[in-house]
């Protein structure tokens, strides 16, 4: 109840603020509502600093940051992500940030967004539903039936999302892949975890809920949810890799392809956002054509290698090369940074620690 009641009283106070503010310059309502926002941030900020990403996402940011988190800039504005996915980027600058700051999240996967809107706004009521899946799994004689049962049931309630399903689901199935039939239903099989505690733990999931608290969180398309970014502001994008749309099929979209042209009108929205004073890194493959397409923009581009761990062979998980589009570079560049991975090394350890 008494968490209820802060909620209340922090929503109430927004409002208020907003009405006085209201007739206001922007960037004196940015300040104030930035005070605002650190007076209000309380007990939240100690959760929110131990949030890590609650999913295993295909193509997601971890290895990726293990190398290159200092290309991150720090930044006076909100922070856009318009490509969510697992939401490594958005947490790691949550845990590194030193006040709370608004961002908009947004995944055009529509059982994605709603599982981060649920944990943002229905905490408690989602660690009930995942511990209750969980102590099911652990007690089904047979696994693979469970989880198919599970997946059932996920995709014949379908367009409707249940939350802890969903995370179960992602927990258990092989290396965390989201993939769609024609019909819309998720369709990657079992896993077969090596341990039943797979699950993210209810102090992770208050954790990422803490996280959220600033968030704006939309299905929606790349394009909305960046409209708003403005002079000061961070966006980071990390669409399907054009690599992808050479493929038979996306590993880390499912259907979803992104041929040249819609790259190329996300190059030109690049153009754009630097004219407007808006801070921003963008990742993709390193095919030839994508890098004369960065610089027939004139944008700036720096080339990585980074571990993939999609591969049904774990010997042919080899590093490939990337591209880096930003005009944010952080100055210093040239350190590896090992933060990251410990992070990475300690979740791994609680997980896999008796209970």
């Amino acid at each position: 109840m008494t968490g209820l009641i802060d909620q209340t009283y922090r929503r109430g106070a927004r409002t208020r603020i907003n009405r006085v503010i209201g007739d206001t310059g922007n960037l004196y309502r940015r300040k104030v509502r930035g005070m605002i926002d650190n007076a209000l941030w309380g007990s939240q900020r100690e959760l929110a600093l131990n949030s890590r990403p609650f999913l295993r996402w295909a193509g997601g940011k971890q290895r990726w940051l293990t190398s290159n988190s200092n290309k991150l800039p720090r930044f006076d504005g909100q922070y856009f992500e318009p490509f969510l996915g697992g939401g490594s980027i958005f947490f790691h600058l949550v845990r590194r940030e030193s006040r709370p700051f608004s961002a908009w999240l947004g995944d055009t996967n529509r059982q994605l967004t709603r599982a981060y809107l649920d944990i943002k706004n229905d905490t408690e009521t989602v660690i009930e539903g995942i511990e209750t899946i969980k102590a099911a799994y652990k007690a089904a004689t047979d696994k693979r039936q469970f989880y198919e049962r599970v997946r059932e049931s996920f995709n014949q309630a379908l367009p409707k999302s249940y939350t802890p399903s969903f995370i179960f689901l992602n927990s258990t199935c092989w290396n965390g892949l989201w993939r769609t039939n024609a019909k819309g239903w998720f369709n990657v099989p079992f896993g077969l975890p090596k341990s039943d505690d797979v699950f993210p733990t209810p102090d992770e999931i208050r954790a990422v809920g803490a996280a959220l608290s600033h968030s704006r969180i939309r299905a929606s398309s790349w394009q909305n949810i960046v409209s708003a970014a403005g002079k000061g502001d961070f966006v980071f994008l990390d669409p399907p890799y054009f690599s992808d749309s050479l493929q038979k099929g996306s590993p880390k979209y499912g259907t979803e392809h992104w041929g040249f042209d819609r790259h190329a009108e996300l190059a030109d929205m690049l153009v754009l956002m630097q004219d407007r004073g808006v801070l921003f890194v963008l990742t993709n493959s390193s095919e030839e054509e994508m890098i004369g397409l960065y610089q027939s923009r004139g944008l700036q581009i720096s080339h990585v290698m980074v571990p993939r761990a999609i591969n049904s062979r774990t010997d042919e998980r080899q590093p490939v090369g990337e591209v880096i589009v930003s005009n944010a570079i952080a100055e210093d560049d040239r350190h590896w940074d090992a933060g990251v991975l410990l992070d990475l090394e300690m979740l791994r350890k609680s997980r896999q620690r008796p209970r």
